[in-house]
């Protein structure tokens, strides 16, 4: 979740320039409200992402402490639904940083 808070840190600045934010988790609702409550986002965050749904937007399954986990998937999507980038990663190494989203959306949208 040290990407959300990221996130968070920069929630105005994309708000200002217009960036929409939404997170989604496989976690169950209870989780991820105590997830907000705790951390206080302040961007919608979904839950209860199932294995279909992992499927259907390309995530992979992996697992972590011998527990079944869904890997990051992030997307940038343009005004219309059209998907500007996206970024499918196993670690956190070499995800979409705050500042690299501002970046992409003042150059490319």
């Amino acid at each position: 979740m040290r990407q959300l808070a990221a996130v968070q840190e920069q929630f105005k600045l994309f708000t200002r320039l217009g960036i929409k934010v939404v997170a989604a988790s496989a976690d169950s609702e209870e989780m991820v409200r105590k997830t907000i409550s705790d951390e206080g986002y302040t961007f919608p965050v979904g839950f209860g992402v199932s294995p279909a749904d992992t499927t259907a937007i390309g995530a992979v399954r992996g697992d972590r402490n011998d527990e079944a986990i869904i890997q990051p998937a992030e997307f940038i999507l343009r005004p219309g639904g059209e998907v500007a980038a996206s970024l499918y990663a196993s670690t956190q190494l070499g995800r979409m940083s705050p500042r690299e989203v501002v970046a992409f959306v003042k150059d490319r949208l």
